[in-house]
């Protein structure tokens, strides 16, 4: 469909303007913030609640209704701050054959004084379904996960763009960024089977 192609270019222009580099360090210029359905949902409550209140001065609906929106507005600072300041750094990948998935490490570094929580990776644009690994990053430590994908052909390839993302504490707010990373794969030819039998002699 045309919206189908627009997308897809949009996101070949996207990732073609983020930088090469195995190592990324989040900040805020890279980490992005939105909220979610759910997130949404709270909002427009938040807006019926606060209505109600005025129309039928209801003073427990008022510290219900500002009550709801600090924790939304402190959860959304929270989420953003799990992903600012963490360190993705990713593992040279081994070669492997055509028709297997391959595998590769990211390894996440936080030098922050308290842990971070519901992490998430996977690699983007490879259709509507994300294989997510998710882990937890300890105070002042490191954590790994394992992202695959499956290339279509044999021959040298780019590691794809990976997405981390992360909804902690609430789930009202989705926190993300995306890594283009330099490395390169090599992928063998898919061996035969069975096999064929070694020549006499």
């Amino acid at each position: 469909s045309p919206q189908a192609l627009v997308r897809a270019r949009f996101q070949r222009w996207w990732e073609a303007r983020l930088p090469l580099a195995d190592t990324l360090t989040l900040t805020q210029r890279n980490v992005y913030i939105l909220p979610t359905g759910a997130g949404w949902m709270l909002a427009f409550t938040l807006l019926v609640l606060l209505v109600a209140s005025i129309n039928y001065q209801l003073n427990l609906g008022y510290l219900l209704t500002f009550l709801l929106a600090g924790s939304a507005v402190a959860g959304m600072h929270l989420c953003h701050a799990t992903l600012r300041g963490l360190t993705l750094r990713l593992k040279a990948p081994d070669p492997h054959f055509l028709g297997g998935r391959t595998a590769f490490d990211v390894q996440l570094f936080s030098d922050r004084n308290t842990p971070r929580h519901g992490i998430a990776l996977s690699v983007h644009g490879h259709g509507t379904q994300h294989d997510w690994a998710v882990t937890d990053v300890p105070a002042q430590g490191s954590a790994s996960v394992q992202v695959a994908f499956r290339p279509a052909r044999r021959g040298l390839h780019r590691v794809p763009t990976l997405m981390a993302e992360t909804r902690f504490p609430l789930g009202t707010f989705r926190v993300w960024t995306y890594w283009r990373p330099a490395a390169q794969v090599l992928v063998y030819p898919a061996p035969e089977v069975p096999p064929p039998p070694l020549p006499p002699g």
